[in-house]
Parts: structure tokens; C-alpha cells; sequence
């Protein structure tokens, strides 16, 4: 299970004293994460139901990186857009220290992620135009924030990560980097905005059929909008062998589509992005796969997710080149 910090009764409550949530009725930590700690929390006021929140303790980014998605998730909730916005204290404060950790307390919402099996044409098509909501929401935003996992780190893992792995991996591997900053040099006119960064079918919270809220948003950054739906395509629109499942596929495109229409620049470097975003997601599991970062957790309790997923992907995306819904 990955929680990375433990915690009492005792600590949660004094954390929720502020709040005026009620009493700590339970609480009980959430398996699958893998950079925070998060806990499912129940309070209670008497004479009133039961209330459900989710804590969260962030083990990589610094108190420092926080006010970014506190407020980035106040202006999406602001534009109509399910997502869970931090909760305030009686003094107006979002952010707080748990355990020498930033620590936030969000709303449960109800629903649970899709099994890879449950996903069809009508989630897919529920998901692009929840993506494209996402990315004409987050067009209004001020604050500017670079990924953490972006160009300057994989240009520097890279090659490192090529070291781990077979010849012929080391090599797709370093040529999906190389392509992506041979795209770059010829800069595209490609919308820029802040994207999700982790859309995973995992992310996304589904209820009786229809989306109750798209969560963890803490890859969010400004980057390339074509990136974003890449990433999502490669998670939501695949087959069990990492090749694209076109009723999938095509059910997202058309639905995002729908709500911000892709440029020229954008069906021109398509493929290319597809390629990028399987490279990333590789890399970051070989990252954490082959304890090439700087983090040290407990053994055992890092969950590691397989890189050969991503790189079965990835070679599907540089051998089967794919295309947008056509321009009208």
C-alpha cells in the first residue's frame, strides 16, 4: 500500500480541529498512489450524517509547489469543471503541515476509477470532452507552472535509463526522446495551456454510468494541449497489447473535437505527441522501476507499476502512425 507517512488518530484530529468537521469517526489510508499519501477520512457532527474527505500528504513536491494546484483547482471548480477543490480552515487556509508534510483536505466524491474493461465508446466519449473543458477552462489561468517531467528532465534521465534496459529498448528510448526535440526545433504553432498531465483511466471517477470528477491533477503544468490528449488517448483508447482500439479512439477525438477543434500544426505532429507521451510515462516507471530518482521509501511500500506496459506502447506509436478526426 502506498503511504509513505503514518499516521495516528490523534494526528488527524488535531490536523481537522480547525475545519469544524465534527468528530474523527475513521479513517484509513488509500492503496495504489505512488508520489503522496493519501487517506480516506470520516467526521462526524452530531445530529448530522456523516461527511467523507480525502487527506493528502505530498512527499515530493515542496509546501512551496502547493498554492499552484489550490488555486488552480478553485478556478476549474469556478468554470464548472468536477474537480476537488481544497478545503479552508476557519481561517481561510488550504495549506497546512502534517507530519513535517504539506498536507490538504479535499471532498470525496462519489464513484470509484473504471476497470481497463468497463471502458468504452461512451466513457471515452464522456472523457474527450471533459478534457476539452479542462483545457478552455485552464486557458483563463494566470499562474504558469512548468512540469516537473517535462523536456529537461527526460533529456537528462534518458540516457541513464537507457543504461537499465535491453539494446534494443535503450535505443527506441533515446530515439523517441530525440524526436520530440527535433519537433521542437522546428518550433510548431502547437496551443499551449495548462494540461492535466495524468489522465489516466485511475484519475477519473465514474458513478451509475456518468462522471462524478476527474482528480489528481499535481502533473499539472502549462505544456502543448496536443500533449495532454496524447497521454489520455494512450491510457483510455488502447488494447490489451498497447495498440490503439479505434472505436476508442476515434469515439475520444470526435467528442473532444467537439469543444475545441484541432489546429493544422496539431494533425501535422499528432503521431509525434503520441510518441512523447508513451516515451514519458516509460521513462517514469523505469525511473521509479529501477530507483533512478531521488526519493528513498520504505521497501516495500513504493508501488511499482511495469515499464514494459509503456514500452509496448511506444513502439506501437512509432510503428502504426495515427491521425486526428479529419479537419471539416
Amino acid at each position: 500500500m502506498a503511504v509513505y507517512t503514518h499516521l495516528s488518530n490523534a494526528q488527524i484530529s488535531a490536523y481537522l480541529a480547525p475545519f469544524n468537521l465534527g468528530a474523527l469517526v475513521d479513517f484509513k489510508g488509500i492503496s495504489g498512489g505512488i508520489e503522496n499519501t493519501n487517506y480516506f477520512v470520516t467526521t462526524k457532527v452530531t445530529g448530522q450524517p456523516q461527511q467523507d474527505f480525502v487527506l493528502t500528504l505530498f512527499e515530493d513536491l515542496s509546501y512551496d509547489d502547493i498554492p499552484y494546484f489550490v488555486d488552480l483547482t478553485d478556478h476549474l471548480v469556478a468554470n464548472d469543471i468536477t474537480v476537488p477543490a481544497a478545503l479552508r480552515d476557519k481561517n481561510g487556509t488550504a495549506l497546512n503541515l502534517l507530519a513535517g508534510k504539506p498536507a490538504v483536505l479535499f471532498p470525496r466524491f462519489a464513484g470509484d476509477h473504471l476497470a481497463r474493461s468497463e471502458i468504452g465508446v461512451s466513457e471515452c466519449a464522456i472523457m474527450g470532452k471533459e478534457l476539452a473543458r479542462l483545457h478552455l477552462a485552464g486557458q483563463k489561468f494566470a499562474t504558469t507552472r512548468h512540469s516537473h517531467r517535462g523536456q529537461a528532465w527526460w533529456s537528462e534521465l534518458g540516457p541513464r535509463a537507457a543504461k537499465c534496459i535491453d539494446g534494443e529498448g535503450a535505443t527506441m528510448l533515446m530515439m523517441a526522446i530525440g524526436q520530440y526535440e527535433a519537433m521542437q526545433s522546428q518550433q510548431p504553432d502547437l496551443p499551449k495551456g495548462v494540461v492535466h498531465g495524468d489522465l489516466f483511466h485511475d484519475n477519473a471517477l465514474f458513478n451509475q454510468g456518468q462522471l462524478s470528477a476527474t482528480i489528481d491533477l499535481y502533473n499539472a503544468s502549462n505544456d502543448y494541449l496536443l500533449f495532454d490528449v496524447a497521454i489520455t488517448v494512450n491510457d483510455w483508447c488502447i488494447a490489451a497489447d498497447g495498440s490503439i482500439e479505434p472505436d476508442l479512439y476515434n469515439a475520444f477525438l470526435e467528442a473532444y473535437a467537439s469543444i475545441r477543434t484541432f489546429n493544422e500544426a496539431e494533425h501535422r505532429y499528432w503521431n509525434a505527441m503520441l510518441v512523447a507521451a508513451a516515451m514519458r510515462f516509460w521513462l517514469s516507471r523505469l525511473e521509479t522501476f529501477h530507483g533512478l530518482d531521488a526519493h528513498h521509501r520504505e521497501e516495500g511500500v513504493t508501488v511499482l507499476k511495469d515499464p514494459d506496459v509503456f514500452r509496448d506502447i511506444l513502439s506501437h506509436r512509432m510503428q502504426q502512425f495515427q491521425l486526428l478526426p479529419s479537419l471539416p
